[in-house]
């Protein structure tokens, strides 16, 4: 079940997001250039009455979050930043073991104490992040990340 800690983070977030016009026109410009197929390039993480990154970010904690690019789960990098980034991410998203394990149950927690998604794809969740950087990087694209609130 979701701590005390997760309440306050969830809080936190909810008060950093930006959702400004001039912000939601920029996403909106975004997920425009975005193909209409799914491929290895993209990823998507759905979840009613919370946020997927939420979830993340408490399962990793902070430090590892600071590593991720961007902005709370927000982000707009060309390729040279990309292959800049991706160290850091690698670092913070490669879990294995007792660290990954711990990682799942906290994302759990969070989608059933603060959400509604008991269900949540948690491997991809954790994988999908560091898949569409490393699939940039190789290909020598850009990436973007968005939290989108619906």
């Amino acid at each position: 079940m979701a701590d005390e800690d997760a309440f306050r983070l969830s809080a936190f977030f909810d008060s950093c997001y930006d959702d400004s016009e001039p912000v939601e026109a920029l996403r909106d410009a975004v997920m425009d250039q975005f193909p209409p197929e799914g491929d290895e390039g993209l990823f998507a993480a759905v979840a009613r009455k919370t946020s997927p990154f939420s979830a993340l970010a408490y399962a990793l904690g902070p430090d590892a979050v600071l590593r991720l690019p961007g902005w709370f789960g927000d982000f707009l990098l060309d390729a040279a930043q990309v292959r800049a980034q991706l160290p850091a991410a690698e670092e913070a998203l490669t879990l294995t073991g007792t660290q990954r394990r711990d990682a799942v149950e906290r994302i759990h927690a969070w989608m059933t104490g603060l959400g509604d998604d008991p269900d949540h794809d948690v491997d991809e969740l954790l994988d999908g992040p560091l898949r569409v950087l490393r699939h940039a990087a190789r290909i020598g694209q850009g990436a973007a990340g968005q939290v989108r609130w619906y």
